[in-house]
């Protein structure tokens, strides 16, 4: 896991978003800054192989897409933080999808 990119999001690390919504502001800022962080980094050109399905960060995905939607960005930072952990996120698959996600509900 990428030590710069967990600083930026673990503070504001909650699934549950139940905090003021000041802090949840502040996670959106931090998620701003996650994804300027994030573009500074290429994607592996190595594949990964692992023992589970090439698409099985897909629901992931789909968490963080809908956390955003939904204006929870403390569970967006959760997200994202489990997402690098569990799966290999500087995969071109997981990387570019991640930076699109970003972009389209972060209005760049």
């Amino acid at each position: 896991m990428n030590v710069k990119l967990y600083s930026i999001l673990e503070p504001y690390d909650n699934w549950w978003n139940n905090s003021e919504e000041e802090k949840n502001y502040q996670a959106k800022k931090a998620l701003y800054n996650f994804y300027r962080e994030l573009k500074k980094h290429k994607p592996s050109k190595k594949y990964a192989k692992r023992d589970i399905l090439h698409m099985s960060y897909f629901p992931s995905l789909v968490k963080i897409k809908k956390a955003l939607m939904q204006r929870k960005y403390m569970r967006v930072c959760n997200e994202l933080i489990s997402l690098m952990y569990y799966e290999p996120f500087f995969q071109g698959r997981i990387y570019y999808n991640v930076l699109r996600v970003l972009e389209d509900c972060l209005e760049k």
